[in-house]
């Protein structure tokens, strides 16, 4: 039987007398092995079908959607007058400051000097237009007495004709009696003749008072119209007067237009953020303060960098955390993306914007418009303000977990 079989297999059978080695399996393991496959498949599902909305989170401020006035003075000054407090209703051209420039307080004393001329001829127009006034009502009570004294004098006159003509008249009759007498032969002809004569002197002085009435009447047309003229000759020359110190007035109002600088309100609206008081210097481009248009709506202007800003488009839906009231106790905001610039800031107007200083040589930012929705009952007693700053998420776009998942793959498969 030893020939049959090879010496190596018939050493194999001798050493298993004892029967194969079996590995025994508790029923445990395969329960777990099963869970395995259902957490695998479970897994699988889930990353198939959840999805995820990716989103990128900016920071901005608050601000009116007609923005913010900054007041800024026309030129270096100092501050002399502020006529309005924090949070002052103001209407379009209501002063706010008073400024007077530097270049002309230094040199007070020649100002003063200036001044001082100014109001010296100021005053002596004045006083010639008081004493124009004395004098056209002194010439007036001139004129009104002496057309009195020439309203007696005609009236006297008139009298006095008056019996003169009744003289000539009795003449006349006395000499018709006489040449009457005389055709009888009862009188000379020498007296019919001196009576005649005396008729002649009496016609004379008749004649001679008329005249002198006609002249009185003269005199007094022509003190009458003198006396209607005269208003006029006054109010003409204060006229006169009045010209030199409007234009007086003019050069001092220049002058103090140049050395005075008004700063008035452009628009209805609110005073916010003073930062100039009486006696503080200021200069462009410093703003006084800022002003906050009547009925502005307030939107959230954020600053996306370009790794963010490709994917925003208008109607996204964004939360906003304003950091004045911590998301985790007041909650957020929401509104939409309604516009988004496609042209980054200026890196003047990028360093004047509210938000942490950015380093040298940083990325350039673009300006995104949001549009707040409702807000909350919640929130009503929670005052919103222009330049509140805040942190916004822009909710970009949903994708699938596997797609996130295996978004590195597919990057390098298109690569290849």
């Amino acid at each position: 039987m030893s020939g049959l079989f090879r010496a190596e297999a018939v050493q194999a059978v001798q050493s298993q007398w004892l029967g194969r080695v079996q590995i025994a399996q508790p029923p445990a393991l395969r329960w777990l092995a099963l869970g395995a496959v259902v957490a695998v498949l479970a897994v699988g599902a889930f990353l198939g079908t959840a999805s995820y909305t990716r989103k990128a989170a900016v920071p901005g401020v608050l601000a009116p959607e007609q923005g913010l006035i900054r007041l800024m003075p026309a030129a270096a000054g100092t501050v002399v007058e502020r006529h309005v407090a924090e949070g002052d209703a103001v209407r379009s051209g209501q002063l706010l400051f008073t400024l007077a420039q530097d270049r002309f307080s230094r040199d007070d004393a020649m100002q003063g000097t200036v001044d001082r001329a100014v109001d010296a001829q100021r005053r002596q127009l004045e006083d010639v237009v008081r004493q124009q006034r004395a004098l056209g009502a002194a010439r007036d009570r001139a004129l009104a007495l002496r057309l009195e004294a020439l309203a007696a004098e005609h009236s006297q006159m008139t009298a006095e004709l008056g019996l003169q003509s009744r003289r000539l008249d009795l003449a006349r009759q006395s000499l018709q009696r006489l040449q009457a007498l005389q055709a009888q032969a009862y009188v000379s002809e020498a007296q019919v003749q001196a009576r005649q004569e005396d008729m002649l002197a009496l016609e004379a002085q008749v004649q001679a008072l008329s005249r002198q009435q006609a002249t009185l009447g003269r005199e007094r047309a022509e003190l009458e119209g003198e006396r209607a003229t005269l208003p006029a000759q006054r109010d003409s020359a204060i006229a006169q007067v009045g010209s030199q110190l409007a234009e007086l007035s003019r050069d001092g109002a220049e002058l103090q237009a140049v050395r005075r600088i008004e700063v008035r309100a452009p628009q209805d609206g609110t005073v916010h953020g003073l930062l100039a008081g009486p006696g503080q210097s200021v200069a462009p481009p410093a703003a006084l303060a800022t002003l906050l248009p009547a009925g502005a709506t307030l939107q959230a202007q954020l600053y996306a960098p370009s790794r963010t800003i490709g994917f925003v488009r208008p109607g996204q839906v964004v939360r906003l955390r304003l950091e004045a009231y911590p998301h985790a106790r007041y909650g957020h905001l929401e509104g939409r993306v309604l516009r988004v610039d496609r042209v980054p800031l200026a890196a003047a107007e990028q360093a004047s914007l509210p938000l942490p200083v950015q380093p040298p040589g940083a990325e350039p930012l673009f300006r995104i418009t949001v549009a707040l929705d409702a807000v909350p009952p919640e929130w009503a007693e929670r005052p919103l303000g222009a330049g509140l700053r805040l942190q916004a998420d822009v909710m970009l776009e949903r994708r699938r977990l596997i797609e996130w998942v295996f978004e590195p793959l597919l990057g390098v498969a298109s690569r290849l």
